[in-house]
Parts: C-alpha cells; sequence; structure tokens
C-alpha cells in the first residue's frame, strides 16, 4: 500500500510519539527510583547522626551519678533526668527506622540496656551519704562496664548507618549511569528512526529530518543544552519541537540528580555540627597524604586541637551553647590556615588539622597562631571558664622521611597534646 506525504508524516509523527511516551516513562520510572534511593540516603545521614548523638549521650550518662559520689550534691539527679531523657528519645528515634535483622536486634538490645543502665545509675543517685560509700563506688564500676558494652554497641548502630550509606550511593551512581544509557538508547533509536525515513522523503522534508539527526547525535554526544529549531509548518516542525522538551526534561532530571548525588557525597564526609571535615574524611585524607608524602619526600605536618575544660562549659551552660561555641571555634580554626590545609572534627571537642608539605617549624608557627586566635576570640559565657578565657591546647607531629604508619604520626600528636594538658593548657605540647 502506497502513503502519500501526509500519511507518511503523520505516521512517522505517531510513531516518535509513542516512542518518546515510552522512553520518558522509563525515564521517569528510574528517576522516581533514583529520588527514593536519595531519600533513603538521607534518612541514613539522619540514623547516622542520631547515632553521633547517642554516643555524646552515652558517655556523658555516668558523670551526674560520679560527681554525686564525690560531692554529695543531689542537683546531679536532675543534670541525669536531663540526659536519660535525651537519650531515650534518641533511641526511639532510632527504632523508627527499620533495617535489617542485626538493625532490629541492636535497636531492641541497646534500649533494653540504656533502660537496666538508668536503674543502676538511680540507685546511686540516691544513696544516702555518697561521699567515700564503697557500694556506691562498686555500683559506678559495674555501671561503667555496662556503659561500654553499650557504647560498643551504639558504635555498631553507626557502623551500619555508614555501611548502608555507602551502598545506597553506589545504588544511587549506578542508577545515573543507567538513565544516562537509556538515554543515549532512545537518542540512537530517534536517530535511525530518521535516518530511514530521510530516503524517501522530499527534498523540502529530508533537510529538516537532517536537523533532527544531527540534533540527535549532538545530544547523544553530551550536549543537553542543544536545541533544535525547525520552522516547516508541518508535523516535522511539532516532532521537533517534542524532541526539544525531551531533551529539556531529561537535563533538568539529570541535573538534579547530579546535584543531589554531590550533595549526598558531600553529606558522608562532613560534620553535621559544625560543616567541617569528618573524622572519615580526616582518615582517608590523612591515608593520601602520607603515600605522597612517602612519594616525593615532602615534608607533613597535622595538629590535634583539644578545648580546654570543655566538659565544665558544658556542665554550666549547657550543650547548646556548647555547639555553638563548637562552631565558632570551627569558623575561627578555617580562618587562621592556609587554604591547601584540611580542617577536622574527629569527635567531641577534638579537631585535627592536616598541613600537606609543612615542616614542623612552620607547622608550630600555624598552631600558636591558632592558639592566640582563639585565646583573643570573645567566646560568650567564657569568663565563667578557668582563668576566665576559654582556650585550647594543642599537640604537633610532623612525619619523618620514610615513615608510612598513619597511626603512629597521630600518635604522636596525641602524645604532645597530652603534654600540653599536663603543664598548664592553652599551649603547644612539643615532644623532645
Amino acid at each position: 500500500m502506497k502513503f502519500g506525504i501526509r500519511g507518511k508524516l503523520l505516521g512517522s509523527f505517531l510513531a516518535f510519539s509513542l516512542i518518546f511516551i515510552i522512553s520518558l516513562g522509563i525515564v521517569l520510572v528510574e528517576v522516581r527510583d533514583i529520588n527514593i534511593t536519595t531519600g533513603a540516603v538521607q534518612e541514613e545521614g539522619h540514623k547516622v547522626e542520631l547515632a553521633d548523638r547517642l554516643q555524646l549521650r552515652l558517655h556523658m550518662l555516668l558523670d551526674p551519678a560520679n560527681n554525686y559520689l564525690i560531692s554529695g550534691n543531689v542537683k546531679e539527679r536532675d543534670r541525669f533526668d536531663q540526659i536519660s531523657n535525651e537519650i531515650f528519645q534518641i533511641t526511639k528515634d532510632l527504632q523508627q527506622y527499620h533495617g535489617d535483622h542485626r538493625w532490629e536486634s541492636l535497636s531492641g538490645e541497646l534500649n533494653h540496656d540504656v533502660l537496666r543502665l538508668s536503674e543502676m545509675l538511680v540507685t546511686i543517685l540516691f544513696i544516702n551519704r555518697p561521699i567515700g560509700n564503697q557500694k556506691g563506688a562498686r555500683l559506678l564500676h559495674e555501671a561503667t562496664v555496662f556503659s561500654g558494652n553499650i557504647i560498643k554497641k551504639a558504635d555498631a548502630f553507626q557502623d551500619l548507618s555508614e555501611k548502608q550509606m555507602i551502598l545506597m550511593v553506589r545504588d544511587a551512581r549506578s542508577k545515573s549511569e543507567k538513565i544516562t544509557l537509556v538515554f543515549y538508547a532512545i537518542v540512537g533509536t530517534t536517530a535511525i528512526f530518521f535516518a530511514l525515513l530521510s530516503f524517501y522523503l522530499s527534498r523540502y522534508v529530508i533537510r529538516p529530518i537532517l536537523d533532527l539527526h544531527r540534533g540527535a547525535q549532538t545530544v547523544g554526544q553530551g550536549n543537553l543544552d542543544y536545541r533544535l529549531t525547525i520552522h516547516t509548518k508541518d508535523e516535522i516542525e511539532n516532532l521537533a519541537g517534542e524532541f526539544n522538551q525531551m531533551v529539556e526534561a531529561i537535563s533538568g532530571m539529570k541535573r538534579d540528580l547530579d546535584k543531589k548525588i554531590e550533595l549526598t557525597q558531600q553529606l558522608a564526609i562532613t560534620d553535621s555540627l559544625t560543616g567541617l571535615f569528618n573524622r572519615r574524611f580526616f582518615m582517608e585524607k590523612l591515608r593520601e597524604e602520607i603515600k605522597r608524602n612517602e612519594r616525593f619526600n615532602h615534608p607533613l605536618s597535622i595538629i590535634l586541637i583539644d578545648v580546654d575544660d570543655f566538659k565544665s562549659y558544658n556542665d554550666t551552660h549547657g550543650h547548646l551553647k556548647g555547639d555553638d561555641l563548637l562552631r565558632n571555634l570551627s569558623t575561627i580554626l578555617k580562618k587562621n590556615v592556609r587554604s591547601v590545609d584540611f580542617v577536622c572534627r574527629i569527635g567531641g571537642e577534638e579537631f585535627m588539622v592536616i598541613l600537606p608539605e609543612t615542616d614542623f617549624a612552620a607547622a608550630f608557627k600555624i598552631a600558636e597562631g591558632l592558639r592566640k586566635a582563639v585565646e583573643q576570640y570573645p567566646f560568650a559565657h567564657q569568663e565563667t571558664q578557668p582563668g576566665g578565657k576559654l582556650t585550647i591546647s594543642l599537640g604537633v607531629a610532623t612525619s619523618i622521611k620514610g615513615e608510612k604508619d598513619l597511626l603512629k604520626l597521630v600518635q604522636t600528636a596525641d602524645d604532645a597534646l597530652y603534654q600540653a594538658k599536663r603543664t598548664g593548657k592553652n599551649r603547644i605540647g612539643i615532644l623532645t
């Protein structure tokens, strides 16, 4: 059966529209799946944050009972109530999330263990004549041991969430690649379709069809900004418009997906409280710099920083003020290092600075600049601190030639920090 040009054009348009609808449906399904995965990644990020907060509060839970046995101050009971309520809220939030069998098991065990630990500590907090009480000391020792086991389970919570986040990020990348392949398949199919059609259409139709073909090739090579401009006032012009809409839709989807993947990757290496790099980034970056140091024989230094008497500040003004202090301190640290340095929060009130291609003398100078900047900054409520100032202690370590042990370098900085703490604080520790 023979078809006129009108019939051929109409048939071509209907065929292409069908391909477009099916292809767009496939893309939309894939994008929806990616959005679900991205949402799950953000949920895992919240789980990691909850696990981090749980670890911090568990470390603080024993303090009221310990202080009560030392001072006998009944106000420690109120402080215990505040901390325990925060812990129970965190465990409740964690139980709202569903995971694998291990997650469910850990969630139940942790909730039970926290309740049991709270009962042990309540017993201590209501002992009459607590100061020097042998029974209280024995119960506190048992609670400390039991608390250590709970903290290990909290660590397992965080490990599970971080591993799940990594798997989901990989899954999102895989799906991004898949949608790109689907798009290229759509473009290839469109190009073949119009190439075949150009053989039997008149010269007034072949040229715009070739334009469509060239447009498909251009976009297929990755240029999603390319758009067709055809003015034939017939079905081909409509087809070009549909093609532009398809490219625009997929281009927008790909931009949104790239932004979400970039945000997810950034969340995986960023400390949620301060915006600095986190401990995971610190370990990976230090390992990378040590390899580079070994290859090019360049110096490498690190600075370990700890806030002096931070516990006293937290106990006096509360944890929200303590969080504000850590954020302000993070801003000061970033402003007083070089653009090539890396400032990381590795836990609690501890920070680490990686100084690439920096010898000990230069690292010491940078550390002294940080110490002075913090000492001179007017922190809120710092007058309640010992000495009337909020200060930091620092430990500097430099990798010697041929040194490959990452942990040894970190331990050296930690020993130097301990020396600074032991000799009066607000100073830089040096190992001789």
